[in-house]
């Protein structure tokens, strides 16, 4: 794990579908919250941009390339729950990918689900993903997922 400082610079991905529907995984041989849903995501290297960073993890988790960042849904500073006393600063974007779901050895099973449905399933204890599940269907019906409001592509 790359630190400076004891701070961790964290991205996920809530990636949307042609059908609207976000991909979800669940949480296997993890160090926290197994057998819990989640989004893609993880940790900067040292030498890496915000992009490169969240492609390569998309990439490593579920086999996908990242086609663009739509918006970033969350920013936010927060304690680490595996101790040391980091910092963690994380950033949560709702994106496209291109591919076919291969996923890696940290995770048992993937949906694509509705995101109006999304509040069914059992995610991690973090208050921005739960706020994210729960305003997405909201922010959906305004925005328009064929374009990019990010500037990081």
């Amino acid at each position: 794990m790359n630190t400076f400082n004891n701070v961790i610079f964290g991205q996920k991905a809530f990636i949307i579908n042609d059908e609207g529907e976000i991909l979800i995984v669940k949480r296997d041989k993890e160090l926290i919250y197994v057998n819990k849903w989640d989004v893609p995501g993880g940790k900067l290297d040292n030498d890496e941009t915000l992009f490169e960073a969240l492609n390569r993890e998309i990439k490593e988790e579920v086999g996908l390339k990242l086609d663009k960042i739509i918006c970033t849904l969350s920013s936010s500073k927060f304690k680490g729950k595996l101790g040391n006393d980091l910092i963690v600063y994380r950033n949560i974007y709702l994106c496209s990918a291109k591919g076919k779901v291969e996923l890696s050895a940290e995770h048992s099973e993937y949906k694509w689900v509705k995101p109006e449905d999304l509040s069914n399933y059992e995610f991690a204890d973090d208050k921005d993903l739960a706020d994210i599940i729960k305003s997405l269907p909201e922010i959906l019906l305004n925005l328009n997922t064929n374009i990019s409001y990010s500037k990081l592509i």
